[in-house]
């Protein structure tokens, strides 16, 4: 019945609202076209997460700022550190691609090249920008679903800035960092440390026979650095570097070696994620040749590590490294014959990815070891331009890696201005995601595996009109995105073969009112159909209805917001009572929909001190966003936000 009601809104509704009520005439965004660009002019459903503004609402880690992001999925196996998973577009969580200001994050150690988006916290970031839709035309593989972009913080105005966060909350968890940044000279400098340790709660659910109760705590700390150095008028240098350590408790899932092969629950004080580290550095110098043209070369690694242990042994350890290099040219000449805002972008990249694995399955040696490297380079174009109400843009790439050759993909789109208050939208684009090194190389590997190939075209459009004395007081939005997947790599027997294709329809549909300065009331729904067409059965984790509504109030000195998120029935994995996975194909089933409420309150007492108060899953529901991992409890946070300096 829902389905159908919301089947018939889509056919009833033409327009509706941002999430986060971006102001599209003045944001601007550089992940959509890799150049500095308005919201309004770009083909693509966008979403802008301010971290001071999710930071202030006790949003600590980039998962827990994400949760709000209309198209996203973000499934968190537990609380605070355990593993996070992102779903854009309706897509796998592997076809998200994730960036550090523009450097790719997801790990080449993982079975299919994901990212976990549990581990990292959001204090050195600036914003997060989200765009939906397939981007390999501009990044190249994994860009299937959407692009998550993390931008950190850039040195301020004056000499010294200084920050200091801290929190304190259920599960006995505690969240600081501390940082600074200014301008000294030509030198512009941001430093930022941060780090979180939760004793956490049993990931084992209650309703299994396994549970005991035992605590999941996890604890990380990182350090941002980023530099800016003008060195003459034309040419400036800049380095940034991250660190992160972290590590988790988990329990672990067992096999049971009899017919039928069935996997169990269990709750296991001694296993433990005992190292999760991330180093990333990278350095930069960019050429002004012209006011109009410039030059742009990097360098830079990426290196993660994860052990798992068990028992006091060694069980698992993955080891990921990438190493890259690129140019970029990047030629912005304003208006050009009867082009207003043309811009253009060209770049070549290199990149060499390592990995290597050795898997005890959850015993101690001996272990299934594997280690591969592969050498990828790539060349693209991207251009814009505006002609008085239609703004078109565009982009081509070439990736060739070794073992499987070259890659093409494109992407073209159009914003037409229908009015000053409402645009429509359109695009179509190709994608694909590259085999990993563990798809090709490991025990069940196959080397010859084809890259998945996607293809997408979306159609939407926003309009804001004038309501209760605001010229944006009533925004809407609709957007609806087809994809279509080949080449989808699964396990055809014992070994990795290209077998499966999807087919997935989203329907995004949002509103915003502000009937008072100080509040600002959005709803919306999303409707996903994400199905393998090869197996005609829905993919796994991808709800078919979910629906959403906010109030945000800023009055005075205070801020708050009350959210509630309604995740529909999906299918999963499935656990009995009994901690028992199910015994026969195809393993998997319906898991049960469930409602989230979350509520935050700040206080400004100057423009320098601020202290908040939120409760994460408000109504404490018991759910479990993965099958057979419990999702966290109501959670209450007291926090302190200190700013001194001129920002």
């Amino acid at each position: 019945m829902q389905s159908t009601f919301a089947i018939a809104f889509v056919a009833a509704s033409a327009l509706i609202a941002p999430a986060n009520a971006q102001d599209a005439e003045t944001d601007i965004v550089v992940t959509a076209t890799r150049v500095e660009t308005p919201v309004r002019n770009l083909p693509a459903d966008i979403t802008i997460i301010d971290a001071n503004a999710a930071l202030s609402r006790g949003q600590t880690s980039v998962a827990q700022a994400l949760e709000d992001t209309p198209g996203l999925g973000v499934v968190q196996g537990g609380g605070l550190g355990q593993q996070a998973s992102l779903f854009a577009g309706g897509a796998n969580s592997y076809h998200t691609l994730v960036l550090f200001d523009g450097l790719r994050l997801n790990d080449p150690s993982t079975p299919n090249s994901s990212f976990d988006a549990g581990q990292d916290q959001i204090n050195g970031l600036s914003r997060l920008e989200v765009v939906e839709g397939p981007m390999s035309a501009l990044f190249g593989s994994d860009a299937i679903g959407g692009v998550i972009n993390m931008i950190p913080r850039h040195g301020g105005e004056g000499p010294l800035n200084a920050r200091l966060n801290f929190a304190a909350g259920s599960f006995d968890t505690l969240n600081a960092a501390a940082a600074i940044d200014g301008t000294l000279g030509n030198l512009r400098y941001a430093i930022t440390g941060e780090a979180f340790t939760t004793d956490g709660f049993d990931l084992v659910p209650e309703r299994m026979t396994t549970h005991t109760g035992d605590k999941d705590g996890a604890q990380s700390a990182t350090i941002t650095g980023v530099f800016d150095l003008q060195v003459t008028q034309r040419v400036s240098l800049d380095l940034l570097a991250r660190r992160r350590d972290s590590s988790a408790d988990i329990d672990v899932f067992d096999f049971e070696f009899a017919f039928p092969f069935r996997e169990t629950r269990l709750d296991s004080p001694d296993a433990e994620i005992g190292q999760n580290d991330l180093t990333l550095a990278r350095l930069g110098a960019t050429w002004e040749l012209s006011d109009a043209l410039s030059l742009r070369v990097t360098a830079g690694r990426l290196d993660q590590d994860r052990v798992s242990n068990r028992f006091g042994a060694l069980t698992d350890s993955f080891s990921g490294a990438r190493r890259f290099a690129d140019l970029t040219l990047n030629w912005q000449a304003g208006d050009v014959g009867g082009l207003q805002d043309v811009a253009i972008v060209a770049g070549v990249a290199g990149e060499r990815e390592k990995a290597e694995i050795a898997q005890g399955f959850g015993f101690p040696p001996p272990f299934l070891f594997t280690a591969a490297e592969q050498d990828q380079t790539g060349a693209f174009i991207t251009a814009q331009g505006r002609s008085g109400a239609l703004s078109l843009t565009g982009a081509a790439r070439v990736d060739d890696f070794e073992g499987f050759g070259a890659q093409t993909t494109w992407r073209l789109g159009a914003s037409l201005d229908v009015s000053t208050q409402a645009r429509v939208y359109g695009s179509y684009g190709t994608s694909f995601r590259a085999p990993s090194l563990y798809e090709r190389y490991s025990s069940a590997g196959a080397p010859d595996l084809d890259p998945e190939q996607g293809e997408s075209w979306e159609i939407g459009a926003d309009a804001h009109f004038a309501a209760f004395g605001d010229d944006l007081g009533f925004e809407l939005n609709a957007v609806f995105r087809h994809t279509e997947l080949e080449d989808m790599i699964d396990f055809a027997g014992f070994t990795y073969a290209n077998v499966d294709a999807a087919e997935i329809d989203t329907t995004e549909l949002r509103a915003a009112v502000q009937p008072t300065p100080w509040l600002t009331l959005r709803a919306g729904y999303i409707y996903t159909d994400a199905e393998d067409t090869g197996a005609n059965t829905e993919l796994l984790r991808r709800p078919r209805d979910v629906w959403f509504a906010s109030a945000d109030i800023e009055r005075g000195p205070f801020t708050g917001r009350l959210s509630w998120r309604s995740i529909g029935a999906r299918q999963d994995f499935l656990y009995g009572d009994d901690s028992f996975g199910a015994a026969a194909p195809p393993f998997t089933g319906t898991v049960r929909d469930y409602d989230l409420v979350r509520a935050s309150l700040a206080y400004n007492f100057s423009s320098n001190v601020t202290a908040y108060v939120a409760a994460d899953n408000a109504l404490d529901e018991t759910y479990e966003a993965a099958a057979g991992i419990a999702s966290a409890p109501r959670a209450i946070t007291l926090g302190l936000r200190l700013r001194a300096g001129s920002n």
